[in-house]
């Protein structure tokens, strides 16, 4: 199958699902992120997306970030991964101008140590707001806590293939074999689908 025709090519996939939080949620994932603004509020704009690899929490954010554009905040992305978990170097200077427009939003806050996090905070004390995404509870509150289950895999699967899920194994297995990590079993789908004639 040629790489455009592979319905579970990364392009489908960031386009026709984005984000769900339960089998039974929405396909727009823009309308779960304006749901999330009163919460958001009520949370001083301090708050933490929270989950496990492969839940959704990176899309969430992204959803969350283009709202709040739309809504006049200024957003300052910053992005840690085990590869590169340190803040980039010219985030101090970067900090010192935010202001009452800006939302600092860092993807992947676990990947920094307890003091670096405690820095981070302070240098984003004077924005209007600091929202991450994490593995774990307890560096900011729970502003969403992303989860995933075989029922929602199967969903997203029916979704991006429609009747044509013959080569693809039981959303039960592929979410028990990548430990409930939806993201590396649609990559899996994707070697699936491009082996197929």
């Amino acid at each position: 199958m040629k790489a455009r025709e592979n319905p579970f090519r990364v392009a489908r996939v960031r386009t026709a699902i984005r984000y769900a939080r339960t089998a039974a949620d929405p396909d727009s994932s823009r309308d779960g992120a304006i749901a999330l603004l009163p919460r958001l509020a009520a949370l001083s704009y301090r708050a933490a997306i929270v989950g496990p690899h492969g839940s959704g929490k990176t899309t969430l954010l992204e959803d969350l970030e283009h709202v709040l554009t739309q809504r006049g905040c200024r957003i300052t992305h910053l992005r840690l991964d085990t590869e590169d978990p340190r803040l980039p170097r010219d985030w101090p200077v970067r900090a010192r101008r935010l202001g009452a427009r800006d939302i600092v939003c860092l993807d992947g806050a676990e990947q920094l140590a307890p003091l670096a996090w405690t820095r981070l905070r302070w240098q984003a004390r004077r924005a209007r707001g600091l929202i991450v995404t994490a593995h774990h509870p307890g560096r900011l509150p729970t502003l969403v806590a992303c989860a995933t289950s075989p029922a929602l895999l199967d969903r997203i699967m029916r979704r991006l293939a429609a009747d044509d899920l013959v080569a693809a194994p039981p959303a039960a297995e592929l979410f028990a074999r990548h430990g409930g990590n939806v993201r590396e079993a649609l990559r899996e789908l994707y070697d699936v689908y491009a082996a197929a004639p």
